[in-house]
């Protein structure tokens, strides 16, 4: 289903999708470098601002002088002429601008620090899980950007919510919903990104076919009768532990070329014939296989073995 759903994306973008992927995701990370950078910026102006004791104050125009002067104490500072503030807006002005005691602000700064503390490495263990750093192609750029910039917006809403100095539970309820409801487009983006990075191949033989059929497999020259030739291997599955193993046995043509094993994979091989039905009866699944394909003359192939399963084709011009 996800495969029709990645199809469906790469057929409606086309040639764009590399544009579109690109933008979105060097789109998020800037807005990733914002959030990080942004509230250190303005922790260091709170705190210059209270070594050097400067505060905010109300400033309008005087109707009387036409000068702008601080609104303190109902005065104008130049003409001392009273400045009629309605009871409200003096309200208002003093709940905004009220000033925190030193040891409060502190406070709020140290809990703002942890916070960004912990996003950044939150962040970080993110990027490397995910590698987001290289994406494997333009559909999991797409959606890895789509990630970060989701992870952002909750970073932000999470902020609101446990801000220590900000609005009333309403709105801190309300950013929860929104939080959580980010939360599961993201799960979704990274479900996508997981699932949209290419299927890796291995190339495991490199066969020339030479004039009259003649295969060349490891110096050894195999007749193709018909131009067929065929490849015979032991595929090894075990399935709660997501193991998978193909181990080459033979090529074949007009006879059996079989192919020599060293080392590790000959003892491995050596055991799984003497004790196969054991090994089976522990969730072991060994299959032999055999691959057969059509080959021309004068043309190189390549035995490819990719999401579990092996095949022949044309090699690609080098």
């Amino acid at each position: 289903m996800m495969r029709s759903l990645f199809q469906a994306i790469e057929q409606f973008l086309g040639s764009s999708l590399d544009v579109v992927a690109t933008v979105v995701y060097w789109s998020a990370i800037v807005l990733l470098v914002h959030r990080i950078f942004s509230p250190l910026f303005r922790l260091r102006m709170e705190m210059l601002s209270a070594r050097l004791k400067m505060q905010e104050s109300v400033v309008m125009e005087c109707p009387y002088c036409h000068r702008e002067t601080v609104v303190h104490d109902a005065q104008c500072a130049f003409c001392r002429k009273s400045l009629e503030l309605p009871f409200t807006m003096r309200a208002w002005h003093f709940i905004r601008l009220r000033r925190h005691p030193l040891w409060w602000r502190r406070t709020c700064w140290i809990w703002d620090s942890l916070g960004l503390t912990a996003f950044v490495m939150l962040t970080i263990a993110g990027f490397i899980a995910l590698h987001a750093w290289t994406p494997a192609g333009p559909l999991q750029k797409l959606f890895i950007g789509l990630a970060l910039a989701c992870w952002v917006a909750i970073s932000w809403l999470v902020a609101r919510v446990l801000d220590l100095g900000g609005s009333g539970p309403i709105a801190r309820l309300r950013d929860s919903v929104f939080a959580f409801a980010v939360a599961g487009v993201l799960a979704v983006c990274l479900l996508f990104a997981a699932e949209s990075q290419p299927v890796e191949e291995i190339v495991m033989w490199r066969i020339p076919v030479g004039e009259g059929g003649i295969a060349r497999i490891k110096e050894q020259a195999l007749a193709l009768p018909q131009g067929m030739i065929g490849f015979e291997y032991l595929q090894v599955d075990h399935e709660l532990l997501g193991y998978h193993h193909v181990i080459p046995l033979a090529f074949l043509g007009s006879e059996r070329l079989e192919l020599k094993h060293a080392g590790i994979e000959k003892w491995f091989l050596d055991n799984l014939w003497k004790r196969g039905q054991g090994y089976s009866e522990r969730g072991l699944s060994v299959r032999s296989r055999v691959e057969q394909f059509i080959v021309t003359p004068n043309q190189s192939y390549e035995v490819v073995e990719r999401d579990k399963q092996v095949f022949f084709r044309p090699a690609p011009a080098q």
